[in-house]
């Protein structure tokens, strides 16, 4: 199946792992730790956390966590601006979010092919995205249960 969007940003962002792996384009050394500037696109920019807290405190901004992901994206005047700040499991549950969307305009675009001229290579094409799809949903499903507990035993470790 054909993935590439017309967006000036990759289709499924990047893993941990690759972003972990580039260049520091540039960094950001504060007493809280170090963030750096590991990708840059026309629209989006994303950093990661290689020195600061091991665990997300009240001590420091979350994104001066180890191993955090901050994503800036442009603003229509120019400027850059916070957009977001993933844990790694909430990063992971982003990226199966992206490829799920694929699925789904893949999914479209083999429907319409299928009213337009039935086959049945179009048809297996399009059991085998369904069958992709239930199992990216579990993997969601699992992926959402995972940070929903990080969140609740780092929220429960807090002082009041």
């Amino acid at each position: 199946m054909q993935t590439e969007t017309n967006s000036t940003h990759p289709a499924i962002r990047p893993g941990l792992h690759a972003l972990r792996t580039l260049p520091a384009i540039c960094q950001i050394d504060e007493d809280w730790g170090r963030i750096e500037l590991k990708l840059e696109t026309a629209d989006t920019r994303y950093w990661v956390t290689t020195r600061g807290l091991p665990v997300k405190s009240r001590q420091a901004p979350i994104n001066y966590v180890v191993d955090y992901v901050t994503v800036e994206k442009r603003a229509d005047d120019g400027h850059w601006d916070l957009n977001a700040v993933f844990s790694p499991e909430a990063w992971k549950l982003s990226q199966a979010f992206d490829y799920c969307q694929l699925l789904y305009r893949d999914l479209r675009a083999l429907n319409e092919q299928l009213e337009q001229d039935f086959r049945w290579e179009t048809k297996q094409q399009l059991d085998a995205i369904l069958r992709e799809l239930e199992m990216t949903n579990k993997v969601i499903r699992d992926l959402s249960e995972k940070v929903a507990m990080c969140s609740a035993d780092k929220t429960n470790e807090r002082p009041a």
